[in-house]
């Protein structure tokens, strides 16, 4: 509405211009012209160059999406603020890994290194693991380990690519005699120093003759390696 009102406005001056021109000669004939001039209607379909007030249209002017610069903004923040996790694999003992037992003889001081193929039980262990297995095996070794005078072991280094055990030893020393003895129900031979362990056997003495199980209790000596093995031979299962 604003418009046609303006439009029609300017059509009513320019007719009064020449009205004018009309009736007043020479001088209103110049008056009417420039009236007329100043208020010529514009053709129709064209706007006065009017400030509309809106602010202009920066999307133009944007090279890249919006939700592209939001998505590298969410980038950067992740990588400022947010760590990249660590993941930490335990060391753990395989097929490939060199086993070393060190045999130390804690009387003399010397020592014996063998490199063997790791047993399948340790495959697979971490070091809490393997040092675990160490512990339950230094508390209960094989029989074989106690009749060489095994003492106590030492695991000296651990990594997937090599394992050393130091295994000490208290070797039995040749003896003229011996001395037999009962250690939870189990006899227990001895050198006669009756410190080092000659053998351990599995003769229980609960099976043994009375009189017999009188003199192991007492600590029962034998003057000879022959009169040991008769006695062994005869009792052992």
């Amino acid at each position: 509405m604003g418009r046609k009102n303006t439009t029609g406005h300017r059509i009513g001056l320019f007719s009064l211009g020449l009205l004018l021109c009309g009736l007043m000669g020479f001088t209103g004939s110049l008056l009417g012209v420039r009236l007329a001039q100043q208020c010529q209607p514009q053709p129709i379909g064209q706007e006065s160059e009017e400030p509309s007030g809106e602010q202009p249209d920066d999307s133009a002017d944007e090279a890249v999406p919006r939700w592209h610069n939001q998505v590298m903004e969410a980038h950067r923040e992740d990588d400022g603020e947010v760590p990249a996790p660590v993941i930490s694999i335990p060391e753990t003992l395989n097929a490939e890994t060199e086993y070393i037992l060190r045999e130390k003889d804690l009387l003399s001081g010397s020592e014996v290194e063998l490199s063997e193929d790791i047993p399948d039980m340790y495959i697979g262990m971490n070091r809490e693991q393997f040092l675990s297995a160490m512990e339950n095996y230094e508390a209960a070794p094989p029989l074989s380990e106690k009749e060489r005078g095994f003492v106590s072991l030492d695991v000296l280094s651990f990594a997937p690519s090599r394992v050393v055990v130091q295994m000490n030893y208290r070797y039995v020393q040749p003896s003229k005699s011996f001395y037999v003895v009962a250690i939870n129900d189990l006899i227990v031979v001895y050198l006669e120093d009756r410190q080092t362990v000659y053998q351990y056997t599995n003769i229980r003495l609960s099976q043994l003759p009375e009189q017999l199980q009188q003199e192991i209790i007492g600590v029962m000596h034998v003057t000879d390696e022959e009169s040991l093995y008769d006695f062994l031979e005869n009792y052992t299962s």
